[in-house]
């Protein structure tokens, strides 16, 4: 069964999306300072152990639940400090402006995660005090403390924030799948890579499940593999999707531009789609930044050889990498899924055609639409349907080590929520493709094996969907 249809065969048990979100904020008190401050457990915000060598102590189980992770419908909350009254104070975006905090002896805004500006289900209100004596304020979920000890402890000004989880998840449902043990390095650096350049993207697609010996050199599965640097795209091949006998072609497919991660789509018409990035690593002709572009298969189901690329995202200043490619099994709508770079901001962005050939043919300057983003890195977004629910995979970097984080809707472009049970694929994992086979979900990724290494494998692990 094609990877492109495989989703609509599977019923497993399946999550809503928006029940739950997954990292744990927590208070801590510093005794010197008189100074209140909750932290969420994600991202580049310091750890318990470095809160407690600046001198704070954890106060108490977790006060409740936000995501590293937003979209649109979401709010993003900024901590500020204020040197003279040692106090770190919670502020939601927009509801005072940069300046206006600036000019009230505040500094260092520091992104700490997104919360709801009005309430969903499930979701509670969160408040912060003021208290004129320690000159601190205090955020605080709604119920946790009652507003009349409040009020005798001497705090005042309750002001609403936002909304958030009081829980992790109220459901019972699994959320992401129970994933087997992985397969280390079932790739092995391509004998035409550069020194050092680690296999570590991997497109998979099922093209001959008759085992032609006239298709994809008799081999059931074709994959595309592209590298942690710039060695290029190769081919791989296999019949065995769980073993590690994987056939690799001597020579590149695409090189000499800076190609990097490829994916790839089978179309309707027995040929093969592949996006990637070109000039990763620098050397654009005209200047400008990395870029996406497309090819088509011109021998068929063989896909060794492809049209001239074409660019489908491409702007002169601005980065837009790790393309990725989902047809949609409800309509055949095919989506192309990458990152855009900004200042101050990782975007996943979508933008979609009736067919791979519509996809080729958009404009390069449409940057489709945003559907998820962080101040913190959030990049390779990779899309599967299972069921009813789409599954967006994204990697973030936090504290120097790569994550892998699953989000969930109930359209292709969105809204996305984290799962309330991530990250999945364990630490160090990092720009995953999700590939569903029949009910079987196959999973390739790269993992740095430590941080700050760049001692990439390319690893495989599967689970069952049902």
């Amino acid at each position: 069964m094609s990877t492109d249809t495989a989703e609509t065969a599977v019923q497993p048990l399946e999550v809503t999306p928006n029940t739950g979100a997954p990292t744990a904020v927590s208070r801590y008190w510093h005794l010197g300072d008189r100074d209140w401050l909750s932290v969420p457990a994600h991202g580049n915000q310091p750890t318990a152990a470095q809160l407690a060598s600046f001198g704070y102590q954890a106060a108490t189980a977790p006060q409740f639940y936000a995501s590293l992770v937003g979209n649109a419908g979401m709010v993003a909350n900024y901590r500020w400090w204020h040197p003279a009254d040692k106090d770190w104070v919670d502020v939601p975006a927009g509801s005072i402006s940069d300046a206006q905090m600036t000019a009230n002896g505040y500094i260092n805004k520091t992104f700490q995660y997104f919360a709801y500006p009005t309430q969903v289900a499930g979701t509670v209100a969160i408040n912060r005090w003021w208290h004129p004596g320690d000159r601190d304020w205090l955020t605080l979920r709604q119920g946790e403390i009652s507003d009349a000890q409040m009020t005798s402890y001497g705090y005042q000004n309750k002001t609403f924030l936002f909304f958030a989880f009081p829980e992790r998840t109220q459901s019972s449902q699994i959320g992401y799948f129970t994933l087997g043990t992985p397969q280390k390095s079932v790739l092995s650096p391509a004998p035409w890579s550069e020194s050092g350049d680690h296999p570590h993207t991997f497109s998979v697609l099922e093209v001959n499940p008759t085992m032609s010996p006239t298709i994809n050199q008799g081999f059931r599965y074709l994959g595309y593999y592209g590298h942690h640097n710039c060695s290029g795209i190769g081919i791989a091949r296999t019949n065995d999707l769980n073993s590690a006998a994987w056939t690799q072609a001597a020579t590149g497919l695409f090189t000499n531009s800076g190609e990097r991660w490829a994916s790839a789509l089978k179309n309707p018409d027995n040929t093969i789609g592949i996006v990637h990035n070109v000039f990763y690593c620098g050397g654009n002709p005209d200047g400008g930044r990395y870029y996406i572009v497309g090819h088509k298969s011109t021998d068929g189901l063989n896909g060794t050889a492809f049209t001239t690329r074409v660019p489908i995202v491409k702007e002169q200043t601005v980065e837009n990498g790790n393309p990725t490619l989902f047809r949609d099994p409800a309509d055949g709508t095919v989506y192309l899924y990458w990152f855009r770079n900004l200042p101050g901001q990782f975007q996943i962005r979508v933008k979609s055609a009736a067919s791979f050939d519509a996809l080729l043919a958009t404009d390069p300057a449409d940057i489709g639409t945003l559907i998820a983003f962080s101040p913190e890195v959030v990049a390779s977004p990779q899309v599967m349907k299972v069921g009813n629910v789409y599954y967006l995979a994204v990697e973030t970097r936090e504290q120097s080590v790569w994550k892998t984080r699953v989000l969930t809707s109930t359209s292709p472009t969105g809204p996305f929520f984290e799962l309330a049970d991530g990250p999945v694929y364990g630490n160090n994992s990092a720009c995953v493709f999700q590939h569903v086979f029949g009910t079987t979900l196959h999973t390739w990724y790269g993992n740095e094996g430590a941080p700050n290494t760049e001692n990439w494998t390319l690893d495989h692990v599967s689970a069952p969907l049902t």
